[in-house]
């Protein structure tokens, strides 16, 4: 690419596993590829006209998801515009064409999506998005939302600031969804840069206070399953978080 890459999946959109990567590039190997490209194992393609649109266009997040009419690719960012429909800064690639969700984000000045995910809370396969908006579709939701295929919906009250990561964790309580940013308060809780969604309620990780979360992932380092957080601050801190017990929905 001529510029950066933030963002890897591995989608299939009916002609085999592909490599799917997003970020601030307008072309893959000398190709026209604005933000988003698909590597097939011996060459890079376009997606469409891929994203545009934003004062900063760029891809920070891809994610597989299937709604009920089959697997496609999300991707999340500072956009405006995908191929050449309206989608504010979060779109569906099928494989042949993008289309939007809804209305997408916005509520904010220069609104953004840094985070997606799937999880089950016990309601359905829901895609979760976590950025810095206000606004998801037409209705009130602070920096995460819920796209259940067909509606926005929000998490409680959300969040007083921005998300920047999500993931899955089962901590023995239950599978639940856990979100990292730079925000203190969780619904209506205190929860210092990383906060867990059980499909009710937010809650705090109690003994974990750190901010500015950039990374979120489960890992087995021998003595069971354990929640990873990665900081920009606190001279780039890694800290692990642990429970009775920890496995990782797949």
């Amino acid at each position: 690419m001529n510029n950066t890459v933030f963002a890897l999946t591995v989608f299939d959109d009916g002609t085999g596993a592909a490599l799917y990567a997003g970020g601030i590039f307008t072309t893959a190997d000398g190709m026209p590829a604005n933000r988003v490209a698909k590597w097939d194992g011996s060459q890079w393609t376009a997606l469409g006209a891929g994203v545009s649109g934003g004062l900063f266009t760029v891809v920070w997040a891809l994610q597989v998801f299937d709604d009920g009419t089959g697997p496609a690719l999300y991707a999340g960012g500072e956009f405006t515009d995908a191929g050449d429909v309206a989608a504010n800064h979060i779109a569906k690639w099928d494989g042949t064409q993008w289309s939007p969700l809804g209305n997408g984000v916005g509520g904010v000045s220069q609104p953004d999506i840094y985070a997606l995910t799937m999880f089950n809370d016990g309601t359905g396969p829901a895609l979760y998005v976590g950025g810095r908006f206000t606004t998801a579709g037409d209705v009130t939701a602070n920096r995460m939302a819920k796209w259940d295929g067909v509606q926005w919906l929000p998490l409680a009250s959300g969040m007083n600031a921005g998300v920047s990561a999500l993931t899955r964790f089962e901590d023995g309580t239950g599978s639940a969804l856990y979100a990292g940013g730079t925000f203190t308060i969780a619904g209506d809780v205190t929860a210092e840069g990383v906060a867990k969604w059980d499909g009710t309620q937010w809650s705090p990780l109690n003994g974990l206070a750190l901010f500015d979360i950039r990374a979120l992932k489960s890992f087995d380092d021998g003595t069971g399953r354990a929640l990873y957080e990665g900081s920009s601050l606190y001279m780039y801190m890694v800290a692990k978080w642990s429970c009775p017990v920890g496995m990782l929905e797949e």
